[in-house]
């Protein structure tokens, strides 16, 4: 994927947070975290949306060669934590691809290849047992879910030490400029309280309330 997507590695998951609040957006996936708080990711949606094992075991998934360089491998195993979907085979491999990072509506494991590698894995947590009949392959490249929030094949996800946000492809300008005009803001105030002026002041000076609240509200 050879998009510019530079403006969106500047900010951060909370302004991006802020703005989806303000949109009226449902994009935070609510416990999902890095391995590593270092760990940050940017890049589109390529989603695997996983089912329980039938009567004929089906397979975990042999994808990984298809995923773009520079995606985010979105794995939908309906927030289970009794068995995994990710390992150090796929981290390796997805690693010596360029592959921009994994989130996980599940768990992974063989963190230590992860952060021996600082490949970007966000998940509900790490266990170590594994998919391999419990779990199979559903669909590929279709909408999945992270708790709370769809996913789209496409959609933008960043993530940092403050967790993931997801951005849907179809409002991203309109997100995106949101986010920008609160991240200025805060740096306004940032700056002005450095000179010593009061923080309810910067503020008022900065409308940092007015960037608060529902742009729906604005309009009623």
């Amino acid at each position: 994927m050879s998009e510019d997507l530079s403006a969106w590695h500047a900010l951060g998951t909370a302004t991006v947070s802020d703005a989806l609040d303000r949109l009226g957006i449902n994009g935070q996936a609510f416990g999902i975290a890095p391995l590593d708080r270092r760990f940050r990711l940017c890049g589109r949606a390529y989603t695997v949306k996983y089912l329980p094992a039938g009567a004929v075991k089906g397979t975990v998934g042999d994808y990984i060669d298809d995923v773009p360089p520079g995606a985010v491998v979105v794995l939908d195993n309906g927030g289970r934590l009794d068995a995994t979907v990710w390992g150090d085979i796929l981290t390796t491999q997805a690693h010596r691809r360029g592959i921009a990072g994994t989130v996980i509506h599940g768990v992974c494991r063989d963190v230590a290849r992860s952060l021996e590698l600082a490949y970007p894995m966000f998940s509900r947590g790490a266990y170590m047992r594994t998919g391999k009949d419990r779990v199979q392959v559903d669909a590929f490249n279709v909408p999945v879910s992270l708790g709370e929030v769809r996913v789209e094949p496409g959609d933008l996800l960043l993530g940092d030490a403050d967790g993931v946000v997801v951005v849907p492809k179809v409002r991203e300008r309109e997100i995106l400029a949101c986010a920008q005009q609160i991240e200025r803001a805060e740096d306004a105030i940032r700056e002005a309280i450095s000179r010593g002026v009061r923080l309810d002041e910067a503020r008022r000076q900065a409308g940092y309330f007015e960037l608060q609240r529902r742009r729906d509200a604005e309009q009623e």
